[in-house]
């Protein structure tokens, strides 16, 4: 007789779906593939080399504790890897970086971190012992970079933690919810999931080329550029 088999235990939600599309993280949890075009690829590669660049870079110029250290949050189902954790005077702080093309760079330049990048930042703040954290953000043409550092905020952690109770409870629940359209889906790598073909993408983004989330993102939240 066959051993039956084991049921798979559900994915835990990773720190980087924290500021994403709901529907693109619920996709995520549930195992949804992604269509990754070429040119996509190949920033994920160049980013994954200045992503080592400046790992190695920390450890030259920071008391470093930890690099890739493990984070989890088993009552809120969480589980990620850190890029860095470095002491400093307050105690731990935890750094996040991310690279980007210039066009963004000069983006958040002007307008501040994406979405994306900070909510994760919070998240980490949220569940972590730290006193502090940062992010590091690098144009992959460049190489120029900002830099942005937090001690917490209430009310971003407040709303990073009810997105991740939200996604939990849509991945229990094996349902996908309403699509949060923005400019963003144009570049989406699971886009095909959310709409017919590209015309009707292009004609939800022309309506609503913000994001406009469910619940809506408190009004100092509304951040234009996101990812």
């Amino acid at each position: 007789m066959p051993q039956a088999k084991t049921p798979k235990k559900p994915r835990l939600f990773p720190p980087s779906m924290a500021g994403q599309c709901m529907r693109y993280a619920v996709m995520e949890l549930l195992g949804f593939g992604r269509l990754i075009e070429p040119l996509a690829q190949e920033a994920m590669r160049e980013g994954s080399m200045l992503h080592k660049s400046f790992q190695n870079e920390l450890l030259q110029t920071e008391n470093v504790r930890a690099i890739e250290a493990p984070i989890r949050d088993p009552e809120r189902g969480i589980s990620g890897r850190m890029d860095a954790v470095v002491d400093f005077k307050q105690g731990a702080m935890v750094i996040e970086y991310k690279t980007v093309n210039h066009d963004k760079f000069v983006g958040i330049a002007d307008e501040g971190p994406l979405v994306s990048h900070w909510a994760q930042l919070q998240l980490y703040l949220a569940i972590g012992d730290f006193a502090a954290g940062r992010l590091v953000v690098e144009s992959r043409m460049t190489h120029g970079r900002l830099t942005y550092q937090s001690t917490g905020d209430a009310l971003w952690q407040e709303w990073v933690l009810a997105r991740v109770a939200a996604a939990r409870e849509y991945q229990a629940a094996h349902k996908l919810p309403s699509r949060e359209v923005s400019i963003q889906c144009a570049h989406c790598d699971r886009w095909q999931r959310c709409f017919k073909n590209e015309a009707e993408r292009d004609e939800a983004i022309s309506e609503h080329p913000q994001w406009w989330t469910e619940p809506p993102l408190p009004a100092e939240f509304r951040i234009s550029r996101i990812s």
